[in-house]
């Protein structure tokens, strides 16, 4: 028999072989140096998250649950300590470490040990980091990939995240403000979900997209599994727990059949906004607490619960749009004065919500509702889909009072796909075995907020109207799968204990077959987009010569570098060379993706429009030696030109430090 300090390490074991598998499949390092980096980071985590169950009376939860709230309180104090004392990632994890070590020390010498981690929660690990490499482990090899093809199998935007990460973990980034036009300060921005990542950058010698690619994506989805396993458990048990897990993982989402509408693909949005899946856990152990609260009456899981999902803002905000208000609706309505007087409560609900709607449309003058021009978006620009062209007829035919009802029908629909049916019935299975809970209001909850939200969201400054009417719905998805598989559970399972346990192997059993048959489906499933217009941005080529460009920069850049691209533009574009090169260099950038910024306005517009008309007259340069000049004058070290010859001022690129493809770098020393 295994000591509880023995099961701690196994469960730290368990939880860092998959994310170790996962970030040696990026070629970047060797598998023992991946493991040990992999197990200080579980060790630390699952440490954590044991003390913090401990802290908010809930240490009888499984070890998936201390592994969430692990991931949350480490990621937010080490961001509180990057921002306090602007620290490097690394140096403020470190700090945290020692902090828990000791807390440890004090907690088991002064409060007894902890509750020692089961046989069936070691399984509980393994089965969630099973999960992770089945649908993170093509991404994860995306580096090796790019090296070798030139072409990233991942989506793009993991070109843009690896630099966000690099700017919080990177030596050469450090002190110079925005990874993406230097010494002028980042933007606001849900960067909480990059720190974990960020802190192997000094350690591992990595730039942004390894980090990103085959840390931050593996580590926030099995953070999603974990969660789901805790929300299972505790809504039905350990057969709820797994059944939750392969709700998540194992079944096809509504992208896959009915009206096929790619955009609404649960599994590739969670492979292609990383952020989302550690918010989405954070969601489901909030709702688990939520139940303790419930059932026990115990204030403290009702206040972690909060914390967990206010954390959420920081992590990401379009998941908090829409688990925020739903929460704070579920807690109300389970409340004996809210039961007391309904017709009062929901009127006074309804008034806030009105008023806060009002209110922001009147302070931002120029905001307007992104509700009709996204549900264009979503229902027509996704093709193929399985109901071409009938949203846009109908809106023709019948106008916008008929079509908008119908496009929101639609978007539940094409969300939830076969749960608006499995859902209501597993409702009322559980209705009529008189299994109906307070809890059970959370679905209704969260149905009922993402409708609100669809309908009161602004437009964003950037452009995109799906923002807040379509990125949420990766929460409501995995409320109601997990919702709807723990119901039909709870009604299938007898009471007791030998029931339960029976159950519990059989779905696994189950799980466990499902595995193979899966196993080649993932990327038809969810890495590759199933709408046009995304065909191009996965996979994604970059220029030739850009990834030996950037070990070149990578090399000889100093911390403190800054580098510059020839081809900026100003309009919109996915990426450009100078944002991709952040990605794998590390290194900030004088300006990238220059819409970005003056989309945002005042003095970040202004400096972006002068960054740009320095490069501008840069490129106009007669002679080699003019243009060293203006580097320096710049205050730029690094100089690069995409192009199949170099700039004007060296056709022949006989003055570029280096030349590969179509890239050349000239030094500004």
């Amino acid at each position: 028999m295994l000591s509880g300090a023995e099961r701690a390490i196994a469960a730290s074991a368990i939880v860092a072989l998959p994310l170790a598998l996962l970030l040696w499949m990026s070629g970047a390092i060797g598998f023992p140096l991946a493991l040990a980096a992999m197990l200080a980071l579980a060790l630390v985590v699952l440490l954590t998250g044991l003390l913090a169950l401990r802290a908010v009376d809930a240490a009888e939860m499984p070890a998936p649950a201390a592994w969430v709230l692990g991931v949350f309180v480490t990621m937010l104090a080490v961001y509180a300590l990057l921002e306090a004392f602007n620290l490097p990632a690394f140096t403020a994890f470190a700090i945290w470490a020692a902090v828990v070590a000791a807390l440890g020390f004090m907690v088991r010498r002064y409060a007894g040990a902890a509750r020692p981690v089961q046989a069936a929660e070691l399984v509980a690990l393994l089965a969630c980091g099973l999960a992770t490499v089945l649908w993170c482990r093509e991404i994860a090899q995306a580096p090796q990939v790019l090296a070798r093809e030139g072409l990233l199998p991942g989506w793009i935007d993991f070109l843009i995240h690896g630099g966000g990460i690099s700017q919080l973990g990177d030596p050469r980034a450090a002190g110079r403000g925005s990874i993406e036009m230097a010494d002028f300060p980042a933007p606001l921005y849900h960067y909480a979900s990059y720190i974990l990542p960020a802190v192997f950058a000094v350690p591992l010698d990595l730039p942004g997209l390894p980090l990103a690619t085959s840390i931050w994506l593996p580590l926030g989805f099995l953070t999603m599994c974990a969660g789901g396993y805790a929300l299972g458990a505790a809504l039905a048990g350990p057969a709820g727990a797994v059944a939750a897990l392969a709700a998540l993982t194992l079944l096809p989402d509504a992208a896959s059949y009915g009206l096929r509408n790619g955009m609404f693909g649960f599994h590739w949005n969670i492979l292609a906004t990383p952020g989302a899946p550690y918010a989405v856990g954070f969601c489901l152990l909030s709702i688990a607490l939520l139940q303790r609260w419930f059932r026990e009456g115990r204030r403290r899981p009702r206040i972690a619960g909060a914390v967990l999902v206010v954390g959420t803002v920081v992590v990401r905000v379009h998941v908090f749009a829409l688990a925020f208000p739903a929460m704070l609706a579920s807690a109300a309505m389970a409340t004996s004065l809210v039961r007391r007087r309904k017709v009062i409560s929901v009127a006074l609900a309804a008034a806030a919500f009105l008023l806060f709607v009002a209110g922001f449309y009147s302070v931002v003058s120029d905001a307007v509702s992104a509700l009709e021009h996204s549900l264009e978006l979503l229902h027509d620009r996704m093709e193929p889909t399985g109901y071409t062209g009938w949203y846009m007829q109908v809106l023709k035919s019948h106008g916008a009072r008929v079509a908008l009802p119908v496009g929101i029908a639609l978007a539940y629909l094409a969300s939830l796909g076969a749960l608006v049916v499995f859902y209501p019935l597993s409702v009322w299975l559980k209705h009529r075995s008189g299994r109906l809970g307070a809890i059970d209001l959370v679905p209704a909850a969260f149905l009922a907020c993402y409708l609100l939200l669809m309908i009161t969201a602004p437009f964003p400054s950037h452009g995109d109207a799906t923002e807040l009417t379509h990125r949420p719905f990766v929460v409501l998805y995995a409320v109601i799968a997990i919702w709807t598989a723990a119901g039909f559970v709870s009604w299938m399972v007898p009471q007791g204990d030998r029931a339960a346990r029976r159950a519990w192997l059989a779905l696994l059993l189950l799980a466990g077959l499902a595995l193979p048959v899966l196993w080649p489906q993932t990327s038809a499933l969810g890495r590759l987009p199933r709408f046009q217009w995304g065909w191009k941005y996965t996979p994604y080529k970059v220029e030739q010569g850009l990834v030996q460009a950037a070990a070149f920069l990578r090399a000889r850049s100093r911390p403190g570098d800054v580098f510059a691209a020839q081809d900026v533009k100003l309009e919109w574009v996915a990426t450009d060379s100078a944002t991709e090169l952040t990605s794998l260099t590390g290194m900030p950038a004088y300006l990238s993706r220059p819409f970005f910024h003056l989309a945002s306005g005042g003095r970040r517009e202004q400096v972006a429009r002068e960054r740009y008309g320095a490069l501008k007259r840069m490129d106009g340069e007669e002679d080699a030696a003019a243009a060293a000049r203006r580097l320096r004058e710049l205050g730029i070290q690094w100089y690069v030109v995409v192009g199949s010859e170099g700039p004007r001022w060296d056709r022949g690129r006989r003055h570029a430090a280096f030349a590969a493809g179509r890239v050349s770098v000239y030094s500004g020393r």
